[in-house]
Formats: C-alpha cells, sequence, structure tokens
C-alpha cells in the first residue's frame, strides 16, 4: 500500500536504534510475500524476539498489524501477505 520497492537479495540495509543511530549493517538473503497465517514456526523464531515462540511472535505481530490496518482504514486478516526477509549481519556499529 506504500508503494515501496520490496527488498531483493541485493539488498544491504542499516538497522537503525529508536533514537536513529546506526546499529548493524545486514545484508538481505531471502525474500517472500507470505500469508501471515502461513509463516512457519522457524521464521518466527529466527526473529529472536520475545520468549521466541511461534505464539509470541503471532500474538506481538498480530497486534501490531491490527493496528496499523485499523489505522489506516483495512481490517485485519488472519492471511494478509507479508514481506519476510532472511538476512544476514554483515557488521555491528559500537557505541
Amino acid at each position: 500500500m506504500e508503494k515501496e520497492p520490496l527488498p531483493t537479495t541485493e539488498d544491504y540495509s542499516i538497522i537503525l536504534s529508536s533514537v536513529n543511530k546506526p546499529l548493524a549493517i545486514i545484508k538481505t538473503l531471502e525474500v517472500t510475500l507470505t500469508p501471515m497465517n502461513e509463516v512457519t514456526e522457524d521464521f518466527a523464531v529466527a526473529e529472536g524476539e520475545g520468549d521466541r515462540t511461534y505464539q509470541y511472535w503471532w500474538e506481538a505481530h498480530e497486534k501490531f498489524f491490527r493496528n496499523e490496518s485499523n489505522s489506516i482504514g483495512h481490517g485485519f486478516t488472519e492471511d494478509m501477505l507479508l514481506v519476510c526477509e532472511r538476512f544476514k549481519v554483515i557488521d555491528v556499529k559500537n557505541g
């Protein structure tokens, strides 16, 4: 909806902190468009958030996407497409 180009396996990105300080550089390895209700447990756990369970991933992402969808006038659906990206860390910034 935002008309942003999808990431590609040629992309390098800078990860920023909440105050826009560079934290790391990553390289995209894989990009898939996956319905939320088809995201695998392996992918969810690989994000490394919360207690690293699928249940945590689902609850946190459902809340986020429900709020975002509602804020732009679209309803949340469990089969909405997500951009799922796997990457490797190339460099970590200190300080």
